[in-house]
């Protein structure tokens, strides 16, 4: 599989289709591997894919928005993909999509991850199987069960551990802002004191700026320092945009996300007069 992801890349690079591929490497480490942007034919054989190709390496491609990119995406990634050309941080025309056939990383998702398909990619490679594996929504529906002290000692338990160091929006595909509320002075949103209400403010005025456009990558979780649960979060933003709107980020490329649009009637929202 990697020889072929290898000569594709090679292709794409040596005919000038695309300025840069963006995929995995070796890393210094025994067993892991990291991003890395070829844009030498020749380097292409650096690329390879195994259980520690992690990363969502489509956080990267607005930052190459004014090139052309090759980006070597798993199934799950692909959503991602989806959702950054939806809101035009890159053109369709100037990303190659280079599906990988993925069984499992090493990521805690995948044990319940049934995104493998790689609808719309422009090369796929490896053959694409059918995991058998369910949608497993047991620890957010346990969650929801607890009364709303519990859910506060909850969070306040994680976010006290919080050091803000922004791994979570960094790592994030819809994260793309230039000028994230979290970093401005005037008007100042979050005061830069490091505790738990600010942690628990900065966390809340981020999930509601990705509410249905987060994908449920687990980027964010995987990247955190201090391992906070920041899945309950994502998974709990996508039961509700479902719930509540019928909407799936990253399923296509011409749906609207919930909260750039407006409806006057929605089905899933009764309102209580």
């Amino acid at each position: 599989m990697e020889k072929e992801m290898q000569e594709i890349a090679k292709k794409l690079l040596a005919e000038k289709k695309v300025d840069w591929v963006i995929g995995y490497e070796n890393s210094f480490e025994p067993g892991a591997s990291r991003p890395v942007f070829i844009n030498k034919p020749e380097d292409a054989v650096k690329l390879v894919f195994n259980k520690s190709c992690v990363n969502n390496l489509s956080v990267y491609l607005p930052k190459v928005k004014k090139q052309k990119a090759a980006v070597i995406a798993k199934g799950c990634d692909l959503r991602s993909v989806r959702e950054i050309i939806k809101e035009h941080q890159i053109l369709r025309e100037n990303v190659v999509i280079i599906g990988v056939a993925c069984e499992g990383v090493d990521s805690s998702k995948c044990a319940t991850c049934r995104e493998n398909k790689l609808d719309g990619a422009d090369f796929t490679v490896g053959a694409v199987k059918d995991l058998g594996r369910k949608e497993d929504l047991s620890d957010i529906e346990k969650f929801e069960k607890l009364s709303s002290s519990e859910k506060e000692a909850f969070w306040n338990k994680e976010f006290e551990r919080c050091i803000r160091c922004y791994a979570c929006r960094n790592v994030c595909p819809v994260c793309y802002c230039p000028d994230c509320f979290a970093n401005r002075l005037m008007p100042e949103y979050l005061n830069k004191v490091v505790n738990t209400a600010e942690n628990k403010v900065f966390q809340q005025i981020r999930m509601q700026h990705v509410f249905g456009r987060c994908t449920d990558c687990r980027a964010c979780e995987e990247a955190c320092p201090v391992g906070i649960k920041l899945s309950l979060l994502t998974k709990k933003m996508s039961k509700d945009a479902k719930k509540l709107f019928n909407y799936e980020s990253g399923k296509d490329t011409d749906s609207r996300p919930p909260l750039s649009t407006f409806k006057v009637d929605e089905e899933g929202i009764v309102e209580i007069m």
